[in-house]
């Protein structure tokens, strides 16, 4: 993991100590008794902060939590009439590409970037641009419940201004395609059936 910071948790209290007391038995006997309280509780806290909240990467749920309120990212979605919490991992996950959409540009290739760092463990996701102001975010597979509904929150996929957008879900396994197109063969597999995550019947990214 690359560190964004550097930070130095150790203490040293007896060189602060003047020379005059520098012989001082009983002083250097509590300066010394403070540092190693320090040594014992106020690093091992610092650390435990920098591991529990401040790294992404291996945060704890409440750790995880102040990114979200830090990166205005919910944790908890509605679909279907239904509230969805995502776990931890789906939740860094979030976080992780929420940290990637705010440095990047909008270009196709740092969107499927993007895709493939969001759903890497799930299947192909990828942008087809239709030329026409519109474009579709394709995924070669079903999401599950918990995808979906981090999907129809809008502000999560990145998009062009002004360009409208459809998500559609196109699993090669499960869709008749031609030699070599790369989906299912003759009687193996019925045509797509346009199977499109939508936000009611209304196209997305107005």
């Amino acid at each position: 993991m690359t560190r964004i910071f550097e930070y130095n948790l150790s203490v040293d209290f007896l060189k602060h100590v003047i020379w005059q007391y520098s012989t001082a038995n009983k002083l250097n006997s509590l300066v010394s008794a403070k540092e190693n309280w320090y040594l014992a509780n106020h690093q091992e806290f610092w650390q435990n902060w920098v591991t529990q909240v401040l790294s992404i990467e291996t945060a704890t749920d409440f750790g995880l939590n102040i990114w979200g309120n830090w990166l205005q990212v919910p944790r908890t979605y509605e679909i279907n009439g239904v509230m969805t919490t995502l776990d931890t991992e789906q939740y860094r996950l979030l976080l992780r590409g929420r940290l990637f959409l705010l440095r990047m540009r909008g270009s196709i290739p740092e969107i499927n970037e993007y895709l493939k760092l969001i759903f890497s463990d799930s299947g192909r996701a990828y942008i087809q641009d239709n030329l026409d102001m519109t474009m579709n975010y394709v995924l070669e597979f079903n999401p599950t419940e918990e995808q979906t509904a981090v999907l129809l929150n809008t502000s999560v996929l990145p998009k062009p201004a002004g360009v409208r957008y459809k998500i559609l879900v196109m699993p090669p396994s499960e869709i008749f395609g031609f030699n070599g197109s790369g989906f299912t063969g003759f009687n193996q597999a019925p045509f797509w059936d346009k199977n499109a995550i939508t936000q009611g019947q209304t196209e997305l990214g107005n």
